[in-house]
């Protein structure tokens, strides 16, 4: 499929609430590839369940999650799970990784769950770009806190996904930590074509991304946040 044939992500006239309460009504929101889009807003506001959202973990009361030009509600439950494994990289506060697997193995895992072959010369490759050949063997629990970012973009680019989903990925570090996984991640994005979504309530973030969108400000109803 043409990349450049329809946005990576488009939200149209989605609603979504809990328990009959509306949460979320956002008219419009559309990422195209290649594109990074910065979610931000206080705590409680919905950013999570919006995520939820997109990866289809949740679905819309009414309205379109479009990724790729696939609508998330048209497919079963199980479809849904497998078109998240195969369109989807996802990067989240705890990095994703299994800390008792080695990084060859993460990647293997997530190329098996998107229903591809093992490529080895490409696991490598992508490993090399990201300074990872010398702990491609060691298990993800003896990596440093830097080897293990670089891991967990990684594992998120290595089936080559058509969107990249980050949920506070960067909550849990320091200010120098922060700034090598963001420019990592950047030149990553920009170097495979692939549209990222990330969350944060960390506006310090902002010059990184394109996009910058206040979900209370984007969401008609705000009132609930």
């Amino acid at each position: 499929m043409n990349k450049a044939a329809q946005p990576a992500l488009l939200l149209r006239d989605l609603r979504f609430g809990w328990s009959g309460q509306p949460l979320l009504n956002i008219p419009r929101l559309t990422v195209n590839s290649g594109e990074t889009l910065f979610i931000t807003g206080p705590s409680g506001c919905g950013k999570s369940t919006l995520l939820n959202l997109i990866t289809g973990l949740l679905v819309p009361d009414n309205g379109d999650v479009m990724v790729n030009d696939q609508s998330l509600s048209a497919l079963t439950s199980s479809a849904r799970d497998r078109f998240r494994g195969r369109e989807m990289g996802v990067i989240s506060q705890t990095l994703n990784l299994l800390p008792y697997l080695t990084v060859e193995e993460n990647l293997q895992l997530m190329q098996r769950f998107a229903g591809q072959k093992n490529d080895s010369a490409w696991q490598q490759r992508l490993l090399a770009q990201l300074n990872l050949t010398d702990q491609s063997k060691q298990t993800v629990s003896t990596l440093s806190l830097g080897q293990q970012q670089r891991a967990a973009i990684a594992r998120a680019l290595v089936h080559r996904p058509s969107l990249i989903i980050a949920d506070e990925p960067t909550s849990a570090l320091d200010d120098d930590n922060k700034a090598a996984f963001m420019t990592l991640l950047m030149d990553e994005i920009q170097a495979f074509d692939t549209a990222l979504v990330m969350v944060s309530h960390d506006r310090s973030l902002d010059g990184y991304f394109q996009q910058i969108v206040d979900l209370p400000g984007l969401n008609r109803e705000a009132e609930a946040c």
